[in-house]
This record gives structure tokens, C-alpha cells and sequence, in this order.
């Protein structure tokens, strides 16, 4: 049991232990005759007073109302023994000035006074005597292209000292513990505590500490989000980097040189060399800026960074970003035209008065070498790229009712443009080979078209006119009419549409 008695510290009540009463007064005491001659000394005692209160209210929780002597010692740790730096003369001083220099010569320490997350960057601008904004950029550069900016910050926030004192914050500056130098540190930080003085006194007296621990929470969340933001801003850099200028090939169409890259693609799609420009100004505009932007958005958040050229940074990019996308629209538009209207042409192969029509596709013999034929193309997927023309595995079959007791077998090439007149021009360019020979209708399952015309919707499509009672085999596999077809035509006497597809390897498939 401890006897406690009540102060009043720069107007605000505290109950505090008798003894560590009287330490805090012998403190004060101490602290009066050493400034009781000094300019501005009056001014000095009572900043001191008011930070003495607010870190006694520090100290203060729900389950805890009484500053205890532990309590003061602790805090008279943090603002320094006054006969560090007070002495009854000046001479006296001076005297060990020289010793001074040498027992605290310049040490780094974490500045927590102008920190933004642990005062590592602020300590380091005040031990190097560079710019904090200069430290910053760097940490935040270690980080993204580095990969090991946050955990060094982490081991750096470990290992460095906090600045606890007046003499702490005089070594990390490099300066000697002078009565001058003590005075102008002391002066600065009252300063700094007399302009904030009216806000704390007003937590303090709406006892928001349950406040300060949302925000310190907030504040958490707050990190983790910037963090995140930089991590989105890392990936668009990563797939900037290696899918747009590094020209990685990914586009699953075969080239000479392997599969195309998005550029290379970009150029089968857009319809002239002025689109591709374009299209890669809004892409690189589009990139660069998301890029930056998730990237400085997120720095902002994490090191609150506040100040206007962050702010006008952010709407230079969101600004170029929005241009980049106002182009890639546009040409978007432009190329979205161009597949508007479908051309159409037919070509009749022949007619067929067998009850049967065999469908044999064919893969063309490519070379020789020695006693080996080469038989495939190597193509991957649906299209693949061949000199200067384009080719596409796969052709259409369309079945219908014959009007007659033939087989009616036609060939239809089509194709897209912006107008009827260009669409039928890029289908007439496209080559496929077909034949019909007695009752065998043989076909290549690949056609092709010139790289110019750009990759307009081209197909091929076989029409053939089934008469009634027909038969139709694929690669010698019964097609038409299966068991249920043969009784539908039966009952109905006509044939619904039905439709067939050759795949690359002369595969049918319903």
C-alpha cells in the first residue's frame, strides 16, 4: 500500500505516488536552477512540464489510474538528467567539453519524433545529413526492383537504437553535448510540443486512448493494403516487361520462329501500320502508367507520403492512363469495323448420282529426304503461319435435303471487311483444295490466306445436298444418316440442317 497524492501538471490532474512525486519535483527543481538565468528558460520548464504530463498519460489505461514511481523514473529517463547538460557554470563545462565530444561522438538512431512507420529513413537522413525524402526513394526502390527493401527496414527497425533523449538526438546529429546545443534541442522539440499542446490536452481530456488503438489498427490495415497495391503494381510491371517490350511469344499460332509474340499477332489483327503504332502508344501509355500509378498509390499509403507533387504525380499518371485508353478504343473501334460485314462467294464442285458419298481428306506430301516422306506440318492449335500466307486447320460441313436424287456438293469461302466489295475480294483470296472424283470427294481439312488480308473471320465451309436415302462416309466412318436420323428422315421424308466439322487431322465430328 502507497500512499499517492494528487498534482495538477500544465492543467491537467494526475494521481501520482508519493515518492515518485518527489523525484519528479526534485527533477523540476534541478531543472529551475539550472534555467533560472537562461533566456527563455520559464518558456523551456513549462514545455517540459506539458511532456511530462502527456507521457504520464501514456501510462494511464482503464485498469491502471495512479502514476507510479517506475513510471517517472521512466520518463525522467526519456527527457535526460538535467546535470548531463547543467551545470552551475559555464567554465565547468567547457572543461569536459572535450571529453564530451569524444564520449558521444555521432551514433545512428531511429528518429520516432518524424518517423512515418519506425523513424529508420529519418535516422538515417539525420546521421548522413541527406534529405529523408532522398533515404525513402531508395528504401522504396530496394523494394520493388530489389525485392529485400521491406525485410532490411524490419532488421534495421531490430538493430537501431530508438532516440530516447536530448543527448540521443544530439549524437545521431553528430554534435557535442553543449549547454547551447542541449538548449536549441530542447527549445526545438518545446516548440514542436507547444504547437500540438491544445490537441493533446483535448484527447486528454475526451480520453480518446481507445481512439488512438482504432487508428493504430488503421493504421496496420492501411500498410497491409499500400503493400498490396505495390505488389499489383510489381505484377503489371512484370507482365509489362516480359509480355509487351520483351516480346515474349505466346500467341499459340506456329510461326517460322515459333509462336508469335503479342506485337507480331497485333499485326495479322490491325489493318495498316498506322493502327499498330497507335495500338502500341495506347498500350505502353496504358502499361507504363498502371504501372506507376499502383505503384506510387501504394508508396503513399505505406510511408504517407502527403505532399503536392505526389498528388499531381497521381493525376499525371490516371490522366495518361485514361489517353491510353481513349486510343486503344478508338482503334479498337476502327478494327471492330472491319469485321462488320461478311462476303460470301460458292463455288459448285459437282453432283454425285451414287446413293454414296465418301469423304476423304488429305494431308499434301511436303518432301523427301532419302527414304523418309515428311507428313506433317507441325502446326499447333488451329492456325499457323507459312511464308507470307496464313493457314487454318479445320473446314465446315453443312448437310441439307437434296431437291433431286443427286448429291449437290458446293464450296462456300467467306470472309469479313468493312465493306461488301473488300469482303468478297479477301474470300476469293482464300485457297482451299477439293476434288470430286466419281462418287469420292477429296479435300485438304486446311485452307489458307494472304498475311495481308489480316485475320478476317476466313472459313470454308462444304455444302452438300443429301438425297433421300443417302449415305455419306467420312474417312470411311458412317456419318449420315445414323440409325435415329434414318427414322426421323423416314417419318418426315426431308433432312433437318445439320452440320459436320474436319478437324486437322481428317477427324469428323458432330
Amino acid at each position: 500500500m502507497k500512499k499517492t497524492v494528487s498534482v495538477n501538471i500544465k492543467g491537467m490532474n494526475f494521481l501520482i505516488e508519493e515518492d515518485a512525486y518527489e523525484i519528479l519535483q526534485n527533477y523540476l527543481d534541478r531543472l529551475s536552477n539550472g534555467l533560472k538565468n537562461e533566456k527563455g528558460g520559464k518558456e523551456i520548464i513549462e514545455d517540459i512540464e506539458l511532456r511530462i504530463a502527456e507521457l504520464c498519460s501514456e501510462t494511464l489505461t482503464d485498469r491502471k489510474q495512479v502514476v507510479e514511481k517506475e513510471d517517472i523514473e521512466k520518463i525522467l529517463a526519456t527527457l535526460g538528467d538535467p546535470s548531463q547538460y547543467l551545470d552551475d557554470t559555464e567554465e565547468k563545462f567547457s572543461e569536459s567539453n572535450q571529453q564530451d565530444k569524444k564520449d558521444h561522438e555521432k551514433r545512428i538512431f531511429r528518429d520516432t519524433e518524424h518517423a512515418v512507420i519506425a523513424g529508420v529513413c529519418s535516422g538515417i537522413a539525420k546521421y548522413t545529413n541527406i534529405d529523408v525524402v532522398i533515404i525513402r526513394a531508395i528504401f522504396v526502390a530496394v523494394l520493388l526492383f530489389g525485392g529485400f527493401g521491406f525485410p532490411l527496414y524490419v532488421i534495421l527497425w531490430i538493430i537501431i537504437p530508438k532516440a530516447n533523449s536530448t543527448i540521443d538526438k544530439l549524437r545521431m546529429q553528430g554534435k557535442p553535448v553543449t549547454v547551447e546545443n542541449v538548449r536549441e534541442e530542447v527549445e526545438q522539440a518545446a516548440d514542436r510540443l507547444s504547437k500540438g499542446s491544445t490537441r493533446f490536452a483535448n484527447k486528454l481530456r475526451k480520453d480518446d486512448s481507445y481512439s488512438q488503438r482504432i487508428n493504430s489498427i488503421g493504421r496496420i490495415f492501411s500498410i497491409l493494403f499500400g503493400t498490396g497495391i505495390i505488389a499489383i503494381g510489381l505484377v503489371f510491371l512484370t507482365l509489362f516487361l516480359i509480355f509487351i517490350m520483351g516480346g515474349a511469344q505466346v500467341i499459340p499460332v506456329q510461326s517460322e520462329s515459333g509462336f508469335l509474340s503479342f506485337p507480331e499477332f497485333g499485326q495479322l489483327v490491325l489493318e495498316n501500320a498506322g493502327d499498330v503504332k497507335w495500338a502500341w502508344i495506347s498500350i505502353f501509355l496504358i502499361g507504363f502508367s498502371s504501372t506507376l500509378f499502383f505503384l506510387l498509390l501504394g508508396s503513399k499509403i505505406v510511408f504517407k507520403i502527403h505532399n503536392f507533387w505526389s498528388k499531381m504525380a497521381l493525376v499525371v499518371l490516371f490522366l495518361t492512363g485514361f489517353a491510353g485508353t481513349i486510343i486503344a478504343m478508338f482503334i479498337g473501334i476502327r478494327t471492330g469495323r472491319e469485321m462488320a460485314i461478311e462476303g460470301e462467294i460458292e463455288k459448285s464442285i459437282g453432283t454425285v448420282s451414287s446413293q454414296e458419298l465418301r469423304i476423304q481428306t488429305i494431308t499434301p506430301k511436303l518432301s523427301s529426304i532419302e527414304t523418309y516422306e515428311v507428313k506433317s506440318k507441325g502446326r499447333y492449335g488451329m492456325m499457323s503461319i507459312e511464308g507470307d500466307r496464313v493457314v487454318e486447320s479445320g473446314i465446315y460441313i453443312e448437310y441439307q435435303q437434296s431437291p433431286d436424287s443427286l448429291f449437290h456438293i458446293y464450296q462456300n469461302l467467306t470472309a469479313n471487311s468493312h465493306s461488301h466489295q473488300k469482303a468478297i475480294k479477301k474470300a476469293k483470296n482464300i485457297t482451299h483444295s477439293i476434288q470430286l472424283n466419281n462418287n469420292v470427294l477429296t479435300m485438304d481439312s486446311h485452307y489458307s490466306f494472304p498475311k495481308k488480308d489480316k485475320l478476317r473471320d476466313q472459313d470454308v465451309y462444304i455444302l452438300i445436298a443429301v438425297p433421300t436415302n443417302g449415305r455419306v462416309y467420312a474417312n470411311n466412318e458412317l456419318v449420315l444418316p445414323t440409325e435415329s436420323r434414318l427414322t426421323r428422315m423416314l417419318e418426315k421424308f426431308e433432312f433437318d440442317e445439320q452440320e459436320g466439322y474436319i478437324n486437322s487431322r481428317g477427324e469428323y465430328r458432330k
